[in-house]
């Protein structure tokens, strides 16, 4: 929706302008026009009674603009005619009195509201009722006067008009903004849900096809290799129904509910079980026809959680793509070396016995990488080696020993 479109946004009605207006516009103008009747007589009784009622409808009208402005404008307009008509024997006319101003939160209403077509009729309706009162007003015997309450009539009313239509573009250029922040959201959450379907499946299939042709392979000769393989499929294959499950359920419901978490390095420490995640990920891609090795050097140190969370979906990656691109035999080693700020993961492949495409990658894994390993502020390259394989790197900053103690207090 913009500011130039024909129909007037959908507006919730401020109570500034629904009540508390119409409101103090009763309570401070309807008095004074009723004494203004009486004090001089300028009408006769029976008269005095009608414009009285009709101040009254005039503002119960303004209270109706807000939610009706179409029918309480018309309302408004006839009775503003009326009182214009009425005679009156001295002074000005009724339609003149302080209860006129009623009036203009209708005009306001008319602009905010209603389409445009609507809208530049209720100006010009009050353009022309500035006229007619300009004219039937008995005090202004000089048309300089005359026209000069005419402008001064038109002027209100264009003011009020005016500030409406103001409001109804800001109105507009909201609604708009919050398109735009939804769109963006949509967007987000479909890269999102992207990045999660590719780490939790990509993985998976790769590592089920190259088990599948290890299992054929071996199925007569070495049944408990086959065997073996078989049972690597069937995990990959639940791990990565479940993970979709999740993701998908996630996103249906619109809910972020306890999901269970991918499967991570916690603490990589002196404790060896707690690289139990990075151990069963290499033990599940290794097969007789891909041999990987893990090594790892310096003194071990705490990951901050975000880098923990990054590591394992890059070392997933690297095996994934090792195993993707490259025809078997093939050999990986994963490595990891503990510096005084940072921690260097590599993944390098042999590039097998010959370079090959499965057709499986969407081509966002490596990009979806380096956006995650970017937020924790660490670094990603990867491209050939020497030797004719493929080296993915990271290095992702460690937490400070401040940090470290201050979280260890914490907890």
């Amino acid at each position: 929706m913009t500011a130039s479109s024909g129909t007037a946004p959908e507006l919730r009605t401020p109570l500034l302008l629904g009540v508390i207006v119409p409101v103090l516009l009763t309570v401070v103008l309807l008095p004074a026009s009723l004494i203004a009747l009486v004090q001089p007589v300028a009408l006769p009784v029976p008269l005095i009674i009608v414009a009285a009622a009709l101040f009254v409808a005039l503002h119960a009208a303004s209270f109706l603009a807000s939610r009706h402005p179409r029918a309480a404008f018309a309302a408004a307009s006839a009775i503003m005619l009326l009182l214009a008509l009425l005679p009156v024997f001295t002074g000005v006319g009724a339609v003149l009195y302080p209860s006129g101003l009623a009036y203009l939160l209708c005009v306001h209403q008319v602009a905010v509201r209603c389409e445009r077509r609507y809208a530049l009729g209720g100006i010009a309706i009050a353009v022309v009722g500035s006229a007619i009162v300009a004219i039937t007003t008995p005090a202004l015997p000089d048309p300089l006067l005359r026209l000069g309450v005419f402008l001064g009539l038109a002027a209100a009313n264009a003011a009020a008009w005016a500030f409406g239509l103001l409001q109804r573009v800001r109105a507009a250029q909201a609604i708009e903004r919050e398109q735009v922040r939804m769109r963006e959201a949509r967007a987000a959450e479909r890269a999102r849900i992207s990045a999660e379907l590719h780490d939790v499946v990509a993985h998976s299939l790769t590592v089920m096809i190259a088990q599948a042709d290890v299992a054929r392979g071996f199925l007569r000769e070495q049944p408990d290799v086959s065997d073996r393989a078989l049972g690597i499929v069937l995990a990959s294959g639940r791990d990565a129904l479940r993970g979709m499950r999740g993701i998908v359920r996630e996103d249906v419901a619109g809910t972020a509910g306890p999901r269970a978490p991918a499967p991570r390095i916690e603490t990589l420490n002196a404790d060896p079980l707690n690289r139990e995640s990075l151990a069963a990920l290499i033990d599940a891609a290794r097969s007789p026809d891909t041999h990987i090795d893990h090594s790892e050097y310096g003194t071990a140190h705490r990951l901050p959680a975000p880098g923990l969370a990054a590591l394992l979906p890059v070392i997933r990656e690297g095996l994934t793509n090792a195993i993707r691109h490259t025809a078997p035999p093939r050999a990986v080693h994963v490595r990891l070396d503990w510096g005084s700020t940072a921690l260097t993961a590599t993944i390098d492949d042999d590039g097998g016995s010959a370079s090959t495409e499965t057709g499986l990658g969407s081509g966002t894994g490596l990009i979806g990488l380096a956006e995650r390993v970017r937020l924790v502020g660490g670094s990603i390259d990867s491209g050939p080696t020497p030797d004719g394989g493929w080296r993915l790197r990271v290095m992702l900053p460690l937490a400070d020993a401040e940090t470290d103690a201050t979280e260890q207090e914490t907890s």
